[in-house]
């Protein structure tokens, strides 16, 4: 379980006010995640409610880390991708003593205004969120359009469900968005058992997918060393220099990549997350994010790839088909390119499932 690591010289400060710990911690030190005794976890985020007990908790994972890993805090070799961005935007308490099984984190673009809100209207709606213990949370770099960004944070003041880090946000820096959304979770949200990656073009039947989590199947794999996810063997290596997806032999001499996830949507374990995050400040930097994480990561891991191949639909020009003719309703994960096709997607699935979604409709960026 996580342990926060200080790297800082300089001594505790006395924390103001408890519901501000976690950001008052955060802006006097650099923290990093790894792992603790599940014991220390319970009794200091689950039965702590004191300004002291926050204190305390400080010292003392600080004080085992040092114990467990055997480190002079004063002479620790620095990692060699250390993640160093700033936040810009951070909603420090959107996981705090909330009591929650899930934590959604969504990659996306500054730009994607509507794609955020399909979400928040469809399968991340509020009353489903509430149903099943679940928080969403976008993660995202900044760009240097100032209308944009100050959009964002207007948003952001909305909703509080968006992380923004000072990284600019590109198809090559999606490697630092993915760093991105382990550290915030491995900072923010200690408490949930289950975490979930998605794009923002997916389309996910939440109805089925916590099926699919109560299932027996799923439930014997456990809680700890899980990554589920349509997997991909024997990807083979782009090496023309025309394709967005062009990689150097100096970048990756392989021909093919070993097992990875497709990046769309996969399903973790919290250990698993603390243990990439931790593990990514010391493997160097390559900017397919899908491979990086849950590929050359979880290969230093050891971790092994639960198949939920049968789950997908990728091909977005297909989605909406096969979703038509998928009666068994035994796919629970699309890549939909209109979100209009969205939102009748999921008009289907609440008739389907007898469920309703009060108050979905809320709000609609500006055009």
């Amino acid at each position: 379980m996580p342990i926060l690591i200080q790297r800082s010289s300089k001594q505790t400060k006395t924390i103001p006010k408890l519901d501000d710990w976690h950001k008052e911690l955060t802006d006097e030190y650099e923290l990093e995640m790894y792992h603790a005794p599940e014991a220390l976890r319970d009794n200091t985020l689950r039965g702590g409610n004191t300004v002291q007990d926050a204190q305390e908790y400080v010292d003392n994972i600080t004080e085992m880390n040092g114990q467990q890993k055997g480190w002079d805090q004063s002479t620790r070799t620095p990692p060699i991708n250390p993640h160093e961005f700033k936040y810009l935007i951070n909603p420090s308490s959107l996981c705090y003593r909330k009591n929650l099984t899930y934590l959604v984190y969504v990659h996306t673009a500054p730009g994607n205004f509507k794609k955020r809100q399909t979400i928040r209207q469809t399968w991340g709606a509020k009353t489903l969120m509430l149903k099943y213990k679940i928080r969403i949370v976008f993660i995202m770099g900044v760009v240097e359009d100032s209308v944009t960004v100050q959009r964002v944070h207007s948003e952001s003041n909305r909703y509080g469900d968006i992380v923004m880090e000072d990284f600019q946000d590109s198809y090559r820096n999606l490697t630092y968005k993915a760093i991105a959304g382990l550290k915030w979770i491995s900072s923010y949200c200690l408490d949930v058992t289950y975490v979930i990656k998605s794009d923002d073009d997916i389309l996910i039947d939440m109805h089925a997918l916590m099926e699919t989590m109560n299932s027996k199947e799923v439930k014997k794999y456990g809680t700890r060393r899980l990554i589920m996810c349509n997997q991909w063997l024997k990807m083979k290596v782009i090496r023309d220099k025309k394709s967005k997806w062009y990689v150097p032999k100096e970048e990756f001499d392989k021909e093919y990549f070993p097992p990875y996830c497709s990046g769309s949507l996969f399903i973790m374990s919290l250990d698993v997350v603390f243990a990439m995050y931790d593990m990514s400040l010391n493997t160097k930097f390559f900017w397919v994010d899908d491979f990086y994480i849950t590929g050359l990561l979880a290969e230093k891991l050891k971790l092994e790839h639960k198949r939920l191949n049968d789950n997908y639909m990728l091909n977005a020009r297909a989605a909406v088909e096969k979703f038509d003719k998928d009666e068994k309703r035994e796919l629970k994960f699309f890549h939909v390119h209109k979100l209009t096709d969205i939102f009748r997607m999921w008009k289907r699935l609440r008739s389907e499932k007898n469920r309703s979604c009060d108050n979905c409709f809320t709000w609609l960026p500006h055009r």
